[in-house]
């Protein structure tokens, strides 16, 4: 689809389990009391089911969260019946709830961080905690009292060392293994935290490595030698090379056979596909002119272009050529843009379904492509942009509801193609796998 455009000291901490009473931290501070985040536990969960030991020389970092609105009792209980945790909570009234020992506790609420992190969560959403003055101190305090126990910089430049403070959202972008791409921790808490304690706080742009491997990427932009930004410029396509005959029925040609001049791409050459599978996307953009300026403004291509009117264009000047649209599937698949702002509009529209149907089946037959998306893993099928995105990611936007093109366009263009249609339940491995994407009800 295309859209135009981070505990509290796992110092001696000592309480009574059985009491829940409240007890105080002995090493840095004796008087802030710590209570027991176990006693939010919902019935039926406990510590033991729900984490495993590790050393505490292992934590580097600390991962920052937020309720999302819920009630720590809320909060805690969701995460545990989903099979998470956090290690600290600091409720709106500045009480502090933690894990006795958390340095050596490993739990689950981040995959991909969570063997090196200390995962902190604050009641509230989104910035609101800087409206309550009492919660910001404790968060304040319990954030300076564990980058002290544990040699924890106080900065966010770097997740990918997993030394610093984060938010979840920072993690989110760029390790993946998320619900969704909500916002979670929130950058001008961390900013406000990392002032007042002196350290330094870095603007997305200022990442290290932004715009390196990263699952929610940001997009590198045209530059010169010297790194100056440039207008684009391009190797292929409209313009540049000469037009080629297609070698598709499904395709638009002109009465000499070749490709309409003016419905191409203007793109660089990336090597030659492997011809193994098909991803559809929606564009986003309602209209087939305005898709294209979008494509060459980004430097991104797809092998076909399906207007409104069903007629189906080829873009680049082989199909064979390697398009850039889906990560994890570009070297291997034929990418088919549809145009259409969502789902609900191409739903409506038989014509172009007609002729995304008609493509779909030749590439099929010409290429020996499986008429069936239920292993995207196995690059042999026809796939939504979605479910290559929910597993390996490389998109600008993400969101769990993100179809592109939607489930029910896959199902129908799927099953008029003479195909079988596969529920995300029933994809391969959905709920084991290694997934950027997770499936599963709530995620701390």
């Amino acid at each position: 689809m295309l859209r135009p455009i981070s505990a509290i000291c796992s110092i001696l901490i000592l309480f009574s389990c059985a009491s829940g009473s409240p007890t105080h931290l002995s090493v840095l501070e004796n008087e802030t009391p710590l209570l027991p985040l176990i006693a939010l536990l919902p019935p039926g969960k406990t510590l033991e089911t729900l984490s495993t030991s590790r050393s505490k020389s292992k934590v580097k970092g600390i991962l920052l969260h937020h309720t999302k609105g819920l009630s720590p009792e809320e909060y805690i209980s969701k995460s545990a019946n989903s099979g998470w945790l956090v290690h600290y909570l600091v409720d709106k009234k500045g009480r502090l709830y933690g894990l006795e020992n958390a340095g050596s506790v490993l739990i689950k609420a981040a995959p991909k961080m969570d063997n090196h992190v200390l995962h902190l969560a604050w009641e509230g959403d989104k910035e609101d905690i800087l409206k309550r003055p009492i919660q910001r101190k404790a968060l304040v305090s319990a954030i300076q009292k564990i980058s002290k126990e544990f040699n924890v910089p106080l900065s966010n430049s770097d997740v990918s060392s997993f030394s610093g403070i984060f938010t979840h959202t920072q993690g989110k972008k760029k390790f993946g293994a998320f619900l969704n791409g909500s916002d979670c921790g929130n950058e001008n808490v961390l900013r406000s935290i990392l002032e007042e304690s002196k350290g330094s706080f870095f603007s997305e742009m200022e990442w290290k490595d932004r715009y390196g491997d990263w699952v929610l990427r940001k997009e590198r932009p045209f530059v010169g030698q010297n790194g100056e930004i440039k207008e684009p410029s391009y190797d292929k396509g409209r313009g540049v090379t000469p037009t080629p005959k297609t070698e598709l029925e499904s395709v638009e040609r002109t009465m000499d056979g070749l490709l309409p001049e003016e419905k191409r791409l203007r793109y660089n050459y990336r090597g030659m596909i492997s011809a193994d599978c098909v991803v559809l996307h929606f564009t986003a953009i309602n209209d087939y002119d305005g898709t294209i300026l979008v494509l060459e403004k980004r430097n991104l291509a797809a092998t076909f272009l399906a207007d409104k009117d069903g007629k189906i264009y080829q873009l680049l000047d082989s199909p064979l050529h390697m398009a850039a649209a889906a990560t994890g599937t570009n070297r291997n698949c034929f990418q088919i843009e549809i145009v259409g702002k969502d789902t609900e509009m191409l739903l409506a529209n038989p014509a172009q379904t007609a002729g995304v149907v008609k493509l779909v089946k030749e590439l099929s037959e010409k290429y020996n492509i499986p008429l069936n998306n239920k292993k995207v893993e196995s690059l042999k099928g026809v796939f939504s942009h979605t479910q290559a995105k929910k597993k390996w990611g490389g998109s600008i936007f993400l969101d769990a509801q993100d179809f592109d093109p939607g489930e029910p366009y896959m199902k129908k263009v799927l099953e008029l193609a003479g195909g079988t249609f596969n529920e995300e339940k029933d994809w391969f491995e959905r709920t084991q796998g290694d997934w950027v994407l997770l499936f599963t009800e709530f995620q701390p």
